[in-house]
């Protein structure tokens, strides 16, 4: 790649720094918020630097007798075991049905991978009714609504769609001579697959179950629509946190910064297997 020099080299560095300050900004202000009181936050103009900044809002939503705190961190947990649960279930079967669809001659796979696109690519809006009325009537026998199970399932019937897309693309990176040579040597497929395959495909494995974490983690819908107060997620519980009368500005951005840790955390950690990953698997 030529190398920039002169007022293209410039220009580059300029358009990098704006592109850093429009992602850090609105995460700064958010902690700038979350540390304010509730009166300098509202105040006219804008303070960017808080004149009397505060951790109780912190105190309050980490709180388990406080009414907030309690249901913060509840939400938190549920936003946990679904993300992870919903993590766990798109790499196990994503992986085993991307190989099969990679590497074996399923009858109409590409049907099959086009329809599970089809189902990621519609709005959440036009799955809400058919999954509301399949919830409802299966919750007559068994209890569904309002479960962490319940959302682990909504959540993977479209974003399994993605791990499958994803992992085939980087299953068929693979030169096939590898798991020949395991063949040769003794092993059954199911070895080739967990010997061979998978370590080989630990960027695609990586960067398939953080992105699928994010869109669990992230998502507010179903969470909304199916959850009323025990399987409540982290943003169903910031969304709450406004009513008609009073909006807690500071406590919603105190659970908002909060919440984003995760997130953030996960990418910066796995940065390098979420870019070979997704490269890996566009290849082909």
């Amino acid at each position: 790649m030529r190398e920039l020099r002169g007022p293209g080299k410039l220009l580059h560095r300029l358009l990098v720094v704006l592109l850093v300050m429009w992602t850090v900004l609105p995460f700064l202000w958010l902690f700038i918020s979350s540390i304010c009181p509730h009166a300098e936050l509202l105040s006219y103009p804008v303070h960017w630097i808080p004149h009397h900044p505060t951790l109780a809002n912190y105190r309050e939503i980490l709180d388990t007798t406080s009414s907030v705190g309690s249901k913060f961190l509840l939400g938190l947990r549920n936003s946990f075991t679904v993300s992870a649960s919903v993590t766990l279930a798109c790499l196990l079967f994503g992986a085993l049905g991307a190989y099969a669809l990679a590497r074996m001659p399923v009858p109409g796979k590409r049907s099959f991978l086009l329809s599970f696109m089809i189902i990621r690519m519609l709005p959440s809006i036009a799955l809400i009714i058919p999954f509301y009325v399949i919830v409802i009537r299966i919750s007559r026998y068994v209890p569904l609504f309002d479960t962490t199970w319940n959302l682990s399932l909504l959540y993977n019937s479209f974003i399994l769609g993605f791990a499958l897309w994803i992992l085939r693309g980087y299953f068929l990176t693979l030169p096939r001579e590898l798991e020949e040579a395991a063949l040769i040597d003794g092993c059954t497929p199911a070895q080739t697959l967990w010997k061979v395959v998978l370590p080989l495909a630990a960027p695609g494995l990586v960067a398939t179950g953080i992105f699928s974490f994010l869109l669990a983690w992230d998502e507010f819908l179903f969470a909304l629509i199916f959850t009323r107060t025990t399987a409540m997620t982290a943003p169903v519980v910031i969304a709450e946190l406004g009513s008609q009368y009073i909006t807690a500005y500071e406590s919603i951005a105190a659970t908002g910064f909060l919440a984003s840790l995760p997130p953030i955390l996960l990418a910066l950690l796995f940065q390098k297997y979420i870019v070979s990953g997704l490269t890996g698997g566009g290849i082909k």
